[in-house]
């Protein structure tokens, strides 16, 4: 870039200042204004840390002592950054400890104004010890965020891969700087603005803007995946009984549509089952009890019926299950368990005992599943007119009273 040497300094100095003020106060606003994540903050001094030591350098020229100040607030941006990155990931696992950042900070700095205060007439030294501790600082930042990479919470962040290459970029490009300084060692400064290299302020500039721009992507890409979370606990509050962890009433009947569509037609068989006795059961014992016994119910049917199979909650005690190319006998054997592992279970914890009726249908060909559902409850209503803890089939078409003689299940009351 030759035309950056013909550059007015004090103009270029003075553009720098306004350039980071408006992207430290951007940064302020959206801090202020917009939803923000812990880290944010620390993002937000850094960037005013650099815009006071480009104040720093327009006032150097009437108060000399400015001069190392800014420096020591453009050393500190990569390390303040990093404690916000520390506090954004704050779940991921960093190769140090946070004090180990401010040991760095506080050792790099020191050594830097040391070599200052031995050497003031020495340009060669003060840009070199000044190089060598910001690259030590940027690799070291580097070296942090690619642990996060690696974790899972960054490892699919393009940004976080972008602000690790530009800092490891940030590093190189000052290591000549670095060496053409130490090749100068001793040389006594003419000019004090010599130390202001055009150069140097633009990458200043371009390195801030960037950063910012990758703080609020990085913010958004945060909300956006808070967002996705959200709809998806949604999602699953809408298609799930929060109780009990299986399908509503219409999720079921979608899964269920799609199921039988898959299947051959009339080979599934639709089972209702309801607690016995359920109001009196939360009047004797209260409503917990009536909760984990619909919890039971849930859980011991999920835990028996196979992957294909599909269980729902229609409201209240009542349930429903689909078994998919399932004959009527084989789902009166899954009957058969259910009750005894619900009453194994109501013994074994010293719960209050449960019985369950159930009512039988097989799919019939072309049969809808609203009109399965509705045989299926028809044979339960009837399996609770014969007795408690009864299981009937339901052999007719919806409307017709065509059912099997019940047939008592498991060990719980009647």
């Amino acid at each position: 870039m030759p035309f950056l040497p013909t550059l007015h300094l004090p103009t270029l100095t003075l553009v720098v200042c306004v350039v980071l003020f408006t992207a430290a106060a951007t940064m302020s606003l959206v801090g202020a204004t917009q939803r923000t994540y812990l880290g944010f903050g620390w993002w937000t001094a850094a960037q005013w840390a650099n815009t006071a030591g480009a104040l720093c350098l327009v006032l150097q020229h009437h108060h000399a002592w400015l001069l190392p100040i800014s420096a020591l607030l453009t050393l500190q941006w990569p390390l303040t950054m990093l404690t916000g990155m520390r506090q954004f990931y704050i779940r991921s696992s960093f190769r140090s400890p946070a004090w180990v950042d401010w040991a760095l900070a506080l050792a790099g700095g020191s050594a830097y104004v040391a070599v200052w205060h031995a050497s003031p007439q020495d340009l060669g030294a003060r840009v070199a010890s000044f190089s060598f501790v910001n690259v030590l600082f940027y690799l070291y930042a580097a070296w942090q965020v690619q642990a996060v990479r690696h974790d899972k919470d960054g490892r699919h962040s393009p940004y976080l891969k972008a602000i690790l290459i530009f800092l490891v970029a940030a590093a190189s490009v000052q290591v000549p700087r670095l060496f053409s300084a130490m090749g100068s060692w001793g040389a006594p400064v003419v000019d004090p603005s010599q130390i202001q290299q055009p150069v140097v302020l633009v990458a200043l500039v371009a390195g801030v803007m960037f950063s910012v721009y990758m703080c609020l992507l990085m913010t958004y890409e945060r909300t956006e995946l808070d967002l996705r979370e959200s709809h998806r606990q949604l999602r699953q509050m809408a298609n799930f009984d929060l109780l009990t962890h299986v399908p509503h009433r219409r999720h079921f009947q979608e899964l269920a549509t799609q199921a039988l569509a898959l299947g051959a037609p009339g080979s599934a068989t639709l089972m209702r089952f309801d607690i016995d006795r359920f109001r009196l059961l939360t009047i004797d014992h209260g409503h917990a009890a009536g909760d984990e016994a619909l919890r039971l119910l849930a859980s011991t049917a999920r835990s028996l019926l196979r992957s294909r199979d599909l269980v729902g909650r229609l409201g209240g005690e009542a349930f429903v299950a689909l078994l998919p190319d399932t004959s009527v006998t084989d789902a009166l054997h899954v009957a058969e368990r259910m009750v005894r592992r619900v009453d194994q279970v109501c013994q074994q914890h010293g719960r209050p005992p449960l019985s369950l009726s159930l009512g039988v249908v097989q799919l019939q060909s072309g049969e809808s599943l609203d009109t399965a559902i509705h045989r299926a409850d028809e044979a339960l209503q009837e399996a609770r007119r014969q007795g408690h803890n009864q299981l009937v089939h339901a052999d007719g078409q919806a409307g017709e009273a065509l059912f099997s003689a019940s047939q008592p299940l498991g060990l719980g009351p009647r």
